[in-house]
């Protein structure tokens, strides 16, 4: 896809007959080329995620003198991504614009820009981790750009994650035996969740990423007893889709989510484990389960 961007040319005309004013410092040191690899805005990251839709003005200048080839940019697009190291559904990312000097009176625009990965508005603590540049948010993968953000403290851009990423801190540990492969879900180093399914695998990496979206954060990976009741099984159970039914068993310490197929029996067990799965995790566990054992 094309990365860079030539600087517009300017009409024929005016006093030195390129288009240019003599009292325009553009007169004397033109327009640099861009490269679409680095955004200087919500827009321009945007038309980043399919440079063909890059248009010239919205970012940095390039840095190769045109050689994409070899760019150092354009390799660690493919060879470097960049981790959303937070555990949730959508982040906020915060744009920091930085002044190296005071605007003055020829100022145009702040001289660079921190960006901050955050939970949401209200998340205030987030400065003691490692910011972003522009090109950061250009090689994250596994996220959907959502909409820009404003509010009194500044501009931001929503991240929505999806099923192409396991959630940050979720290890998932896969092994397999000649009649069934059971993945285990790890959180600081404790198992919260494990997945058996008789025969080989049927599915891809997204539904483990999906199950690994449900489950619980550092503070309920434990071996204590699952704080949901048995009298909760029906809001925690999804319906059945064709011939799939899944049925969910809670114990003191455990709750069982079963697929079974009509004609094919089995199809897989997942167990959770833990003070942290609540009910709406587990719902949303099962409904992962479901989702994706249809699919295949």
């Amino acid at each position: 896809m094309p990365i860079y961007l030539r600087a517009p040319e300017t009409p024929a005309g005016g006093p030195d007959g390129k288009g240019w004013n003599r009292l325009s410092l553009n007169a004397h040191f033109g327009l640099p080329a861009q490269c679409a690899l680095r955004p200087r805005g919500w827009a321009a990251l945007f038309e980043s995620q399919d440079t063909r839709r890059a248009r010239w003005g919205g970012f940095g200048p390039c840095i190769n003198r045109g050689a994409c080839g070899d760019c150092q940019l354009r390799k660690a697009v493919n060879e470097h991504r960049t981790d959303v190291k937070v555990n949730a559904d959508r982040v906020l990312v915060r744009i920091e614009p930085l002044y190296a000097r005071e605007p003055g009176l020829f100022s145009v625009g702040p001289d660079g820009w921190r960006l901050w990965v955050t939970t949401g508005p209200d998340d205030r603590d987030y400065r003691g981790q490692e910011p972003w540049m522009w090109e950061d948010a250009v090689r994250v993968r596994g996220w959907d750009l959502g909409r820009s953000y404003a509010d009194e403290h500044g501009e931001g851009f929503w991240l929505e994650r999806t099923e192409q990423v396991p959630a940050w801190g979720c290890d998932v540990i896969s092994r397999a035996w000649p009649s069934f492969v059971r993945h285990g879900f790890r959180v600081d180093k404790t198992r919260v969740a494990h997945l058996h399914h008789p025969g080989r695998c049927e599915h891809g990496d997204e539904l483990l990423n999906a199950i690994s979206h449900a489950c619980p954060g550092p503070d309920g990976a434990d071996e204590e007893r699952v704080p949901v009741h048995w009298r909760q099984t029906a809001e925690m159970t999804p319906p059945p889709t064709g011939g799939l039914r899944i049925g969910v068993d809670v114990r003191t310490m455990s709750v069982k989510i079963v697929a079974v197929d009509g004609t094919a029996g089995e199809r897989a067990r997942l167990t959770l484990t833990g003070s942290g799965w609540t009910t709406d995790r587990v719902r949303a566990a099962g409904d992962a389960l479901r989702t994706h054992l249809v699919r295949h």
